[in-house]
């Protein structure tokens, strides 16, 4: 678990996320509020957010395989609010949550990070690469 962990606000900007992630070296972030947590915003979303539902794209493929029409979406996203784009369903777990408990509540909600939370409060984030590099640590020595 990362005990420091970057926040974004609902405010902010898709920008300002990818800033961040690049900045920092890291996947994802908690978009918090007045210390509530509202979501989680990660490069997955991000990159969902630029391209065409299934949906979307059968109805006009055409328009979806223009480089300027595309380009033109990634700017018309990285304008948008984190909470446009945010996922507001996280998954939580507690500094005490076992390691394996951890990783599969991650395969079982398809995620690769969770939230640590302790009194309501956002103590730390977990990923899937901490649980992996702790998993074979601990068993595999």
């Amino acid at each position: 678990m990362t005990h420091s962990v970057h926040t974004l606000t609902p405010g902010q900007t898709v920008a300002t996320a990818i800033h961040l992630f690049v900045q920092h070296g890291i996947k994802g972030a908690p978009v918090v509020e007045k210390g509530k947590i509202l979501g989680i915003v990660s490069e997955k979303d991000i990159f969902r957010a630029l391209y065409p539902s299934v949906t979307e794209f059968s109805s006009n493929p055409e328009l979806w395989l223009q480089e300027v029409e595309l380009e033109g979406n990634a700017k018309s996203i990285a304008a948008k609010s984190v909470s446009e784009i945010m996922i507001t369903d996280c998954v939580v777990a507690t500094p005490d949550t076992p390691i394996m408990q951890a990783g599969s509540m991650m395969l079982a909600h398809n995620v690769s990070r969770i939230l640590v939370v302790e009194s309501n409060k956002l103590v730390g984030i977990a990923t899937r690469s901490d649980v992996f590099r702790n998993v074979f640590k601990k068993f595999l020595g």
